[in-house]
C-alpha cells in the first residue's frame, strides 16, 4: 500500500510547475522574461539579470532590487539607444561581438564610502551593472551605458597611449570635492571625468553621444583657453578611436543616439533654440555649396538669392550670403562677392527679436549702422537689395531648428534650418558658424 501511495504521490508531483508560483525563482517565465529573452539573449546573447543577488555588487555596499515597472523601460533605452545604434552603424556583428553578456540591474545607486555615487560599473568585459533604475530617467540612463560601454571598448581596444597626456597633470583621485566650473576650467567635461584618464575617456566619449556636440562645444566655449584646447584635443583623439581604431562611425554614431533622443524625450542639450546668437553667430547660404544638391534647394529663397546675385555679377561673382548675429538684437545680412582677385564684403543692417523657448526669430530691416568700405559696398546693391532679399526677411517671423532633413552624421551638427512660422513650405537653411 505504501508503495502504490508513493507511486501516486512521485507522478503528482512531477507534473508540477513551481516556477508558477515562485517569483524569485530565476526561471519565472513571466511576459517580462519573454521579452528579455526573445530581445536580448536570444538576439545578443546577453543576459539581463533583474532579480536580486548580492554577489553582483560590491559585498560593503547596500543596494536595494529594482521595481518590477522599471526593468522594460530601462531596458528599452539600452535597446533603442545603445544597441539598434551601434547595429545601424558598426553592424550586427560588431555590436554581438561587443555587447557585454551580462547586465544586472539594481534599483538604488551605489555609493561610496567618500559619499560618491556610482551610477554603473563595467568589468572583465563581459558584465555591466546599472544602478538607481528606480529613478529611471532615459537621458540619464543612456549616458551612463554609453560610458559603461566604452570601458568594455577600452578593456578590448586600448585606449591611445596619447590621450592621457593631453591632462595628465591634473587627474585627482578625489574629484568628488571637484567644482564643476574648476573641472571645466582645467578641460574636463564633468568633475568625474578629471577622477582618471579610463574615466576621462569614457565621460567624455558619453557626453559628446548623448548630451551632443552643440552641448558640447558651448560647454567648451565657456571653459578657459587652455580648457578648450583640451577639451577638443580629447574630441578629435576620441572620434579617430572610434572610427580607426574600431571602425565605427563616430559623427554617423553620435546622429542616429540623438535621433532616439530627440523622437522620444528631447532634453534641452539637444535643442537647436538655445544654442543660436550664443555658440552659433553665422549662418552662411551659398548655394554652390554641395550641401544644396544633397538636401534640397529652397525655391522663394533660392529666388531672392539669384535676384541680387546677377546685380552683383556687374563686378565679380557671388561667394555666399551670411546672416551675423553681431548683438542679442543687431545682425547683418552680408554678401560676399569677389572682383578680380580680392574678396570683399557689402553689409545691410537688421534688428531682431528672438526667443530661445520658442525659436522664433524676426528681422527687421533698419537704417545701415556704418559708413566704411562695406556699407559703401551695400549701396552699389541696394537697389537689387530692397527688391528680393529684404522682403524675404523683412518682418517676417521664422523658427530655427536643426535642418529638418535626414543629414548625414558629417552635416548632423552643422546645419540649421529657419521655418516661417504658418509656411513651413517656405524656408531657408545654411551652414552655422561659431565666431563672427
Amino acid at each position: 500500500m505504501s508503495l502504490i501511495l508513493g507511486s501516486c504521490a512521485k507522478e503528482e508531483i512531477r507534473n508540477v510547475d513551481f516556477s508558477n508560483y515562485n517569483d524569485d525563482d530565476p526561471q519565472t517565465n513571466t511576459e517580462l522574461d519573454k521579452w528579455l529573452r526573445s530581445t536580448f539573449l536570444d538576439e545578443y546573447n546577453m543576459d539581463v539579470v533583474y532579480r536580486y543577488n548580492r554577489y553582483y555588487h560590491d559585498i560593503e555596499r547596500n543596494v536595494t532590487p529594482p521595481k518590477l515597472e522599471a526593468v522594460r523601460p530601462t531596458m528599452e533605452s539600452v535597446l533603442n539607444g545603445y544597441l539598434l545604434p551601434y547595429r545601424k552603424v558598426a553592424g550586427p556583428d560588431f555590436i554581438k561581438k561587443m555587447n557585454p553578456k551580462e547586465w544586472i540591474l539594481f534599483g538604488s545607486n551605489s555609493y561610496a564610502s567618500d559619499g560618491s555615487v556610482y551610477a554603473g560599473t563595467a568589468s572583465a568585459g563581459r558584465r555591466v551593472n546599472l544602478y538607481g533604475i528606480n529613478n529611471y530617467s532615459p537621458y540619464g540612463a543612456l549616458q551612463v551605458i554609453h560610458h559603461e560601454f566604452v570601458h568594455i571598448l577600452n578593456q578590448l581596444v586600448n585606449i591611445p597611449t596619447d590621450f592621457e597626456s593631453i591632462s595628465k597633470a591634473d587627474y585627482k583621485a578625489t574629484w568628488s570635492s571637484t567644482p564643476i566650473d574648476t573641472a571645466r576650467k582645467y578641460g574636463f567635461v564633468n568633475p568625474y571625468a578629471s577622477g582618471s584618464y579610463t574615466e576621462d575617456f569614457a565621460e567624455t566619449s558619453a557626453v559628446l553621444l548623448v548630451k551632443g556636440q552643440a552641448y558640447f562645444d558651448n560647454y567648451a566655449s565657456t571653459s578657459s583657453t587652455s580648457g578648450k584646447s583640451k577639451l577638443k584635443q580629447k574630441e578629435a583623439n576620441i572620434a579617430n578611436y572610434f572610427t580607426s581604431s574600431l571602425k565605427v562611425d563616430f559623427r554617423e554614431l553620435q546622429k542616429e543616439i540623438q535621433d532616439y533622443l530627440k523622437s522620444t524625450v528631447y532634453p534641452n542639450d539637444l535643442k537647436f533654440q538655445q544654442y543660436l546668437t550664443t555658440l552659433f553667430k553665422t549662418v552662411t547660404v551659398n548655394f554652390n555649396n554641395p550641401i544644396y544638391t544633397k538636401y534640397g534647394e529652397t525655391p522663394q529663397m533660392k529666388a531672392a538669392y539669384d535676384g541680387i546675385k546677377a546685380d552683383i555679377a556687374r563686378y565679380g561673382p557671388t561667394d555666399f550670403m551670411q546672416i551675423r548675429f553681431d548683438s542679442s538684437t543687431a545682425a547683418t545680412i552680408r554678401f560676399a562677392f569677389t572682383s578680380g582677385t580680392t574678396q570683399y564684403f557689402a553689409d545691410y543692417s537688421f534688428d531682431y527679436t528672438y526667443s530661445r523657448t520658442t525659436g522664433e526669430l524676426k528681422f527687421t530691416k533698419v537704417a545701415q549702422r556704418g559708413t566704411t568700405e562695406t556699407y559703401s559696398n551695400a549701396n552699389l546693391f541696394m537697389g537689387a537689395f530692397t527688391t528680393f532679399i529684404q522682403p524675404y526677411f523683412d518682418n517676417k517671423t521664422f523658427t530655427a531648428d536643426w535642418l529638418k532633413a535626414d543629414v548625414s552624421g558629417a552635416d548632423y551638427n552643422s546645419l540649421a534650418g529657419f521655418y516661417e512660422k504658418d509656411n513651413v513650405a517656405n524656408y531657408w537653411y545654411g551652414v552655422l558658424g561659431q565666431a563672427l
